[in-house]
């Protein structure tokens, strides 16, 4: 599981994304969209493909499927999470909109309703948990509302190499090359480019891009595609 998955399984983080209590008010953000085009950009937000997958084994709630529904208000979009014929949660988007209705301001609430705990998936018992997922799922779905136009793959190389030759350590210390190849990654996500193409191979052809490294480094040897211990040996 991710370093996200295992935050979202916490229900309350100090200082972090989450602010959650007992009034269930959760997240608050802005994105340059009037309010129809937030709406029908979260109206298929679906809290189950959150980590976890909440609410699909029906053996955690009294063997009860939850069914999820949601609906257009005035105020915004309410998820609602139902146990049979009671309601186990409700997950409301509120959407206010700002300069004129040019761009909206988004906030997460979440309700408990009225079905009993042992037929309640337990990621719907607790508002703080709930709205854990809702705010990550919500997050989601603003995010590629507001991304950038995609680019080709040839246009993402192009600006990679750019990125890579502004980026590197003149003195190609390895640690400084690490970070300079992480850099250029966050950089290309940020102008639209999809560098989950480089899963199988990270960045290694950016590595040797930026020139051989020194064989070693306080005592670390580091070559590309190499581990920088020998644990077999337990010499560097």
């Amino acid at each position: 599981m991710s370093l996200k998955g295992l935050l979202l399984l916490v229900p309350i983080a100090i200082g972090g994304w989450y602010v959650v209590g007992g009034s269930g008010k959760g997240m608050s953000r802005e994105v340059d969209r009037p309010p129809p085009a937030v709406a029908l950009a979260i109206s298929d937000l679906d809290i189950s493909r959150q980590p976890g997958a909440p609410g699909t084994d029906p053996a955690a709630s009294g063997g009860v499927r939850p069914v999820f529904r949601h609906e257009q208000t005035a105020e915004g979009v309410v998820f609602t999470v139902y146990s049979g014929d009671k309601v186990a949660s409700r997950m409301i988007a509120h959407l206010e909109p700002l300069d004129g209705g040019r761009r909206t301001r988004i906030w997460a609430e979440v309700e408990r309703g009225d079905a009993p705990d042992d037929l309640v998936s337990p990621a719907f018992r607790s508002t703080a948990l709930t709205l854990g997922l809702f705010n990550a799922a919500l997050g989601d779905e603003l995010d590629r509302l507001v991304a950038p136009p995609r680019h080709s793959a040839v246009e993402c190389e192009e600006m990679e190499q750019q990125l890579l030759e502004a980026h590197a350590p003149a003195d190609r210390n390895p640690l400084r090359a690490i970070a300079a190849v992480r850099a250029t990654e966050a950089e290309l996500r940020s102008r639209g480019c999809d560098t989950s193409a480089h899963a199988d191979a990270p960045f290694q052809p950016a590595m040797s891009r930026m020139g051989s490294a020194p064989q070693s480094h306080d005592g670390v040897s580091f070559e590309p595609g190499r581990p920088m211990v020998d644990v077999g040996t337990g010499r560097h």
